[in-house]
C-alpha cells in the first residue's frame, strides 16, 4: 500500500475488551496513524459488530409461524409477530377501542394501537373529555349547596365548613355549636344588600359591634396589624407583620374591639404562645405573606367574638381593620369595614410594575378613593355566601392607599388551606423550634423575641 493511500486508525482488540466494560466512557485515541488493511480479520471484527440472530434453527424462516418460538424464545417485536400470523393486517389489529364510545360530551374517538384518543368539544378536556361544562353545575347557584359545591361522578356533591355537618337534604349545612364559624349572631342593623355598596377602609364605614367578630388586633408598643380568628387558639395574619428585624413579636392579641380608645366590656385579651411564618415567605415581593399566631389560652366565643370559616372557593369580599383612614393620616380607633369588588388578574397585573403572584389577588376600585391602608395589614378579607362568612384574603400590600388606578393586593387564602391545617396541627401538637410537615418547614417563634 503506497503512502498516498488512506490512513486508518485501528484500535487494538484489547481496547475493545476494555470498552465493553466501560459503558458510555469516552476514549482519547493517542495511537499513531499507521498503514493497515482496510478490513479487520474475522475475530477482531466480531468484537466490534454484533447482530442478533434471525433464526434459532436451520431454515426456521420457512417454517410456519409459531407464537412460542417467535415471541417467547426470541425477542418479541413487530417482525417476529408478523411471522406468527404471516399477514400484516392480522399483526397490527388489536380491536377497535372506540366501539364502546369512551369519549364523553360529544368527543370524537380515534382508535390507536392498544389505546385510543379523544378529541373534545369546545369547553371540555380530560382523557375522555370528562372535565368541563359539567363544572358549571356549581356555577349556577353554587349547585344548590349552602357552602361548598363539587362534582362527583357527574353529580353535584355538597360539603360544609368545619364545625358544620350536611343536613338531610344534602344541600344545607347545620351546626350544633352555639357560636359557629362565619355566623354573625348579634347585629345592630339588618344584613342586607346595603352591605354590597360598602367600600374599603379608606372612606369605609364603622363596623358595628358584633358585625366583624373575627377581627383581632395583635398589639405591642410599636403599633399593630390585624388578624382573623380561625378557632379558639389560632389567629391568621400576614407574615410581614411578624417579619421585620426590628419588630418585636406581639405579646398579646385583643378580640371583640370596636373602639380601641374605650373599654366597652366586650373585649378579651390573650397572650401569644407562638407564631408560625410561612417557610417560603419573600419579604421583597410579599410572596406567601401568611402567618399563624397561637394563643396561650383559648378564646371564649360570644356574639362579639367569633371565628371566620376557611374557604374552598374565591369570592368578592369585605375587608375590615383599624388602619389609617387615608394615606399619611393617623390610624382609626374605630373598627372600619369596606366591601371590595374582585379585580381580574390581567387588570390587576396591568395596574402595577410589581409582581402579582398566583397566590395573590387584587380587590378594590379603579377611580373611587376607597381602599385598605397601613395598619390594616394582616386583617381579614371576608366573603359572605348565604349567611356564612369565609376568610378569603389577608390584607397584604398596595401602592399607597386608595390611589387612582391602583388596587389593594391580598394573600389568597384558598391557596393556603392545606398549609393552614398543617400549621394548626403543628402548633397544637409540638413545642419544637422547627417542625417539618407536608407543606415544608414551619418556622416557630416565641413572643417577645425579634422577627425572623
Amino acid at each position: 500500500m503506497s503512502s498516498s493511500c488512506h490512513q486508518i486508525l485501528q484500535l487494538p482488540a484489547a481496547a475493545f475488551s476494555e470498552a465493553k466494560h466501560c459503558g458510555s466512557c469516552s476514549f482519547l485515541l493517542n495511537h499513531s496513524c499507521v498503514l493497515s488493511p482496510v478490513f479487520l480479520d474475522d475475530q477482531e471484527a466480531s468484537q466490534v459488530l454484533t447482530r442478533r440472530r434471525r433464526a434459532n434453527s436451520f431454515f426456521e424462516e420457512i417454517k410456519k409461524g409459531n407464537k412460542e418460538r417467535e415471541c417467547v424464545e426470541e425477542r418479541c417485536d413487530w417482525e417476529e409477530a408478523r411471522e406468527i400470523f404471516e399477514n400484516q393486517e392480522k399483526t397490527v389489529r388489536n380491536g377497535d377501542a372506540c366501539v364502546s364510545f369512551p369519549c364523553a360530551h360529544g368527543g370524537t374517538c380515534k382508535d390507536g394501537i392498544g389505546s385510543y384518543s379523544c378529541y373534545c368539544q369546545e369547553g371540555y378536556k380530560g382523557f375522555n373529555c370528562e372535565i368541563g361544562r359539567l363544572l358549571r353545575l356549581c356555577e349556577n347557584r353554587n349547585g344548590g349547596c349552602e357552602h361548598f359545591c363539587s362534582i362527583d361522578k357527574g353529580n353535584v356533591r355538597c360539603s360544609c365548613a368545619d364545625g358544620y355537618f350536611l343536613a338531610s337534604n344534602d344541600k344545607s349545612c347545620d351546626s350544633s355549636e352555639p357560636f359557629k364559624c362565619g355566623a354573625i349572631v348579634t347585629t345592630n342593623e339588618k344584613i342586607s344588600a346595603q352591605r354590597a355598596a360598602l367600600t374599603r377602609i379608606v372612606n369605609g364605614e364603622d363596623c358595628p359591634p358584633g358585625e366583624c367578630p373575627w377581627q383581632v388586633v395583635p398589639l405591642d408598643n410599636q403599633g399593630f396589624c390585624g388578624g382573623t380568628i380561625l378557632n379558639e387558639y389560632i389567629i391568621l395574619t400576614a407574615a410581614h407583620c411578624m417579619n421585620h428585624s426590628d419588630y418585636i413579636l406581639p405579646a398579646s392579641v385583643h378580640q371583640g374591639e370596636f373602639d380601641t380608645m374605650v373599654n366597652e366590656g366586650r373585649e378579651a385579651v390573650h397572650k401569644v404562645d407562638a407564631v408560625i411564618v410561612h417557610y417560603n415567605y419573600k419579604p421583597v415581593t410579599y410572596h406567601n405573606d401568611i402567618a399563624l399566631i397561637k394563643l396561650a389560652t383559648p378564646i371564649t366565643f360570644s356574639s362579639y367574638i367569633l371565628p371566620a370559616c376557611l374557604p374552598e372557593a374565591d369570592f368578592e369580599g369585605l375587608v375590615s381593620g383599624f388602619g389609617r383612614i387615608g394615606e399619611g393620616r393617623q390610624a382609626s380607633s374605630i373598627l372600619q369595614r369596606l366591601a371590595v369588588p374582585y379585580v381580574d388578574r390581567q387588570t390587576c397585573m396591568e395596574s402595577t410594575n410589581l409582581r402579582i403572584t398566583q397566590r395573590m389577588f387584587c380587590a378594590g376600585f379603579d377611580t373611587i378613593a376607597k381602599d385598605a391602608c397601613q395598619g390594616d395589614s394582616g386583617g381579614p378579607h371576608v366573603t359572605r355566601y348565604g349567611d356564612t362568612y369565609f376568610v378569603t384574603g389577608i390584607v397584604s400590600w398596595g401602592e399607597g392607599c386608595a390611589r387612582k388606578g391602583k388596587y389593594g393586593v391580598y394573600t389568597q387564602v384558598s391557596k393556603f388551606v392545606r398549609w393552614i391545617h398543617d400549621g394548626i396541627a403543628t402548633l397544637t401538637a409540638s413545642e419544637k423550634e422547627v417542625h417539618t410537615c407536608f407543606s415544608g418547614t414551619f418556622r416557630v417563634q416565641s413572643p417577645g423575641t425579634k422577627g425572623f
